[in-house]
């Protein structure tokens, strides 16, 4: 179970690493940048981008990049993709957990 859930939280972070190397293709290659595209502050796209080991975006976090006017489609593909994988518990989190996530981006299908 454990060996499971590592090989999930590994596949999360690529996910979110895929985004970063999406963003740094488009030139967004600094922190400030990479937040002015994502229509986030610095340090939060700092602990979503850096391989933090939490949880990953929240689904509000993920409305506000979905919803920025500047984020590069190449990005906007890679976050779709994690949306979609997030809710469906690929990443290691509970049914309940990911029915939440799902719950709360609804709107944005």
């Amino acid at each position: 179970m454990r060996q499971d859930r590592r090989k999930a939280k590994a596949r999360q972070t690529s996910k979110l690493t895929e985004i970063r190397e999406a963003l740094l293709s488009a030139g967004y290659d600094t922190t400030a940048k990479q937040a002015a595209a994502l229509g986030l502050g610095r340090s939060t796209v700092w602990v979503v981008l850096n391989a933090d080991k939490r949880a990953g975006p929240s689904a509000n976090v993920v409305k506000r990049i979905l919803s920025s006017p500047n984020l590069p489609k190449a990005a906007r593909q890679k976050v779709e993709e994690y949306v979609k994988e997030k809710s469906r518990g690929l990443y290691g989190h509970s049914e309940r957990r990911s029915e939440a996530f799902r719950d709360q981006l609804s709107d944005l299908t």
